[in-house]
């Protein structure tokens, strides 16, 4: 009896160990698989995101129409932060410097006034001569309005022995560029040549006047051109530009005459004690306040240059003031007499 009792604790042991590491087994097991659940499922959630946030930036690419996988979307999204950081480097490098510039005027109106010293004009013009831009500072050197050159070629208004060098100049540098690299943009891109310009005239049968002008610019990509620089070209590109031209190149010019004026204006008669001349920017702020002006306003230049002539106008001038504002704007005059009460 004694064995068979020993013999069943001896196998009452096997048996209760066996479970009990059975037991531990299976318990591992539970573990090892809530950890694979839980890994799967951080995966799959930061898979879900990551899909997600792929979607969304395919949606926010220019030009997208149609569907793309992970890797060019990506590339894409590489390419436009690429750009953008070039357009950014090409706007910071040609804003105006704050050391030079007075604070007082905007970007728009010191390049107005370094224009008008200098004698020249903005011109903006695609490699085959045609004309997408052209200031306004045109019309007191060479008395066209900036309407009468948009979409015309430049080569209209230049002489007849002139085009083959000027058209030559334009085409060569497109065919030296055509690969549009930044480094060519840094250093090949830059052009002066002088030519002879067309005056403007209200008789078309009077003979032509030229003027001879010196193009100095630069050779700009149509989407690299930083918005400080624009100055109202943005407009004009959207209207006058096609898809054909969306990576073509521009020559964008400061063009000067040859022989400054230095006598823009003349009086022929004596002028009156209580009378002075004043230039305005279309906002009406003054650009130009002429020595006469401080012994009858008691203001002198610098402390009006910059703000509205409307801060100083007695209140019952405003609505004449206003109607040769506006008329000023829409008809592109040139020189307005007023009478306003300061």
């Amino acid at each position: 009896h004694w064995s068979s009792w020993s013999n069943l604790f001896y196998y009452g042991f096997l048996f209760r160990d066996d479970s009990s590491i059975f037991d531990g087994l299976m318990e591992e097991d539970e573990k090892d698989k809530a950890k694979r659940v839980s890994r799967n499922k951080s995966e799959k959630k930061r898979r879900d995101q990551f899909n997600v946030l792929i979607k969304e930036l395919g949606t926010m690419l220019p030009g997208n129409t149609r569907k793309m996988d992970k890797s060019t979307i990506l590339q894409k999204s590489i390419d436009f932060l690429r750009k953008h950081k070039e357009i950014a480097a090409q706007s910071e490098s040609s804003e105006i410097r704050q050391d030079w510039k007075p604070p007082f005027l905007s970007n728009e109106e010191f390049t107005q006034l370094m224009l008008e010293a200098l004698d020249g004009f903005f011109l903006a013009i695609m490699t085959d001569g045609n004309i997408i831009y052209v200031s306004e500072s045109v019309t007191s050197l060479l008395e066209h309005l900036p309407s009468d050159l948009v979409d015309q070629n430049l080569l209209n208004f230049l002489p007849l022995g002139e085009h083959s060098e000027v058209y030559k100049a334009l085409s060569t540098h497109m065919l030296e560029g055509e690969t549009l690299t930044p480094d060519y943009l840094k250093t090949k891109n830059q052009l002066e040549f002088c030519c002879h310009m067309l005056r403007g005239t209200i008789d078309p049968k009077e003979p032509p006047v030229y003027e001879y002008v010196k193009f100095i610019g630069n050779f700009k990509s149509l989407n690299t051109v930083p918005n400080s620089t624009r100055n109202g070209f943005e407009g004009v590109i959207q209207r006058s530009l096609r898809p054909m031209f969306e990576d073509r190149v521009c020559f964008i010019a400061t063009v000067r005459l040859a022989k400054p004026q230095f006598i823009k204006e003349m009086c022929t008669v004596e002028e009156p004690n209580e009378e002075f001349t004043s230039r305005h920017s279309l906002e009406w702020k003054f650009l130009f306040l002429d020595h006469r002006a401080p012994p009858i306003i008691g203001y002198l230049p610098f402390e009006v240059l910059g703000t509205s002539g409307y801060d100083y106008y007695h209140v019952d001038d405003l609505e004449t003031l206003a109607k040769c504002h506006e008329h000023c704007e829409f008809n592109y005059c040139l020189c307005v007499l007023v009478s306003p009460h300061f």
